[in-house]
């Protein structure tokens, strides 16, 4: 018999994470995002990574219906921000900076110290969620000394390495 919620939480908050912040359009070309620590790098050859999304997460259908999205791998310091895309608020970027990457993706330029534009490949229901598959398309690496956001037992700090 599988463990209950409370106890697969528990287990899964001890593994550090970085945290992202996933962003794309919706079909009126509005901005949508969502937090996540649930990224991970799939193939090197073709570049492939992945994204779970809860099925009850508002921008779910715009990552569905537009086929591409951006990974925002935040920032040491950005926890509130974080905070405030994994809400359920109407409009997320109303205070944010941002601007379009090339084909129109929300870039958190300020807040982000890499990122990875992506088309979904492929889409796995799993459980409560969706796991979508997306080939790099663009992207940067973080500069030298630049400190990522980590959440470790539901908590957010630097990473201390």
């Amino acid at each position: 018999m599988p463990v209950d919620r409370e106890t697969f939480a528990e287990i899964m908050a001890s593994f550090p994470s970085g945290v992202a912040i996933v962003t794309t359009l919706d079909e009126t070309g509005a901005p949508k995002g969502l937090t996540t620590s649930a990224v991970a790098s799939v193939s090197a050859e073709p570049p492939l990574l992945l994204v779970c999304v809860d099925f009850t997460s508002r921008t779910l259908p715009a990552l569905r219906a537009g086929g591409r999205f951006l990974v925002n791998f935040m920032r040491a310091g950005t926890a509130e921000l974080c905070r405030h895309f994994a809400s359920k608020a109407e409009d997320k970027f109303g205070a944010v900076a941002w601007r379009p990457t090339e084909s129109g993706m929300p870039l958190l330029y300020d807040d982000a110290i890499a990122w990875a534009e992506c088309v979904t490949v492929q889409e796995v229901e799993a459980g409560d969620h969706v796991v979508l598959v997306g080939r790099m398309e663009a992207g940067a690496p973080p500069a030298p000394g630049e400190q990522p956001l980590v959440y470790y037992r539901r908590v957010w700090g630097a990473w201390a390495g």
